[in-house]
């Protein structure tokens, strides 16, 4: 007995014949839609890696869960558009800000405390005129040189019992002295009294003070007696600045 002819039509329409009776439907391309699909069936392993777009995720459908920690960068989020709401208290750090972004209007008046600033670092610049009173500066805080004040207390050979810090000191003759305070003293006021350093009684003589002759650091002294004569004694000079 002789076989048909198998053809390729034949085998292609057994294939249909054979699909059909064994998924109970046929499905030409582009025919399955979402009603199609059992809701929650599709992983993410049915879809392929970055093929899904903003279009596909409706707004403000996405939660912190749906996104990997660490994923997000500042690319992703738009210029302006977070606010305080959208940031955790205390967890933006110094490494967050970049260096001179915050200005006098990002700061709440009266916030910031002592602890806030660095040691030494608020200079003059920093501080408006006549804005410190005494309310502002420690009990004796301040040192000599802080309000202009200096002082020498000289022994009666001309050296350097205690000062205010570099003043040098010579012996001229009987009873008149050179004393250096190192800065330029010459708009200062010199105030002198006879006085010994250390502990003891005072003498008493008459002492003069003034500005020295071709030296704006300096002051020259002279201690005399009751009856006028020049008679080496300690003396001790203030200067008001």
């Amino acid at each position: 007995m002789r076989l048909p002819q198998i053809t390729f039509g034949k085998v292609l329409a057994g294939t249909a014949v054979l699909l059909i009776a064994t998924s109970g439907a046929a499905y030409a391309a582009n025919t399955v839609g979402s009603s199609d699909i059992i809701d929650g069936s599709i992983k993410s392993v049915d879809v392929k890696d970055e093929a899904l777009g903003s279009v596909d995720f409706l707004n403000n459908n996405l939660k912190s869960v749906d996104i990997k920690d660490g994923d997000l960068l500042s690319v992703d989020i738009a210029d302006g558009t977070l606010t305080s709401a959208d940031i955790l208290d205390g967890t933006v750090t110094g490494a967050d800000i970049a260096d001179g972004s915050v200005g006098t209007d990002d700061v709440t008046n009266e916030s910031l405390t002592s602890s806030d600033l660095a040691t030494d670092s608020v200079n003059a610049t920093e501080v408006a005129d006549n804005s410190i009173d005494a309310g502002e500066i420690v009990d004796f805080g301040l040192t000599n040189e802080d309000i202009g004040v200096l002082y020498a207390q000289i022994n009666a050979d001309g050296t350097v019992a205690n000062s205010s810090g570099g003043v040098t000191s010579s012996r001229l003759g009987a009873g008149t002295y050179a004393v250096d305070f190192g800065r330029n003293i010459s708009f200062c006021g010199y105030f002198a009294t006879q006085g010994e350093a250390g502990v003891g009684g005072a003498g008493g003589a008459v002492t003069g003070v003034t500005d020295r002759s071709g030296n704006p650091n300096a002051v020259f002294a002279t201690t005399r007696a009751n009856g006028g004569g020049l008679v080496d004694t300690a003396f001790q000079i203030l200067v008001v600045c």
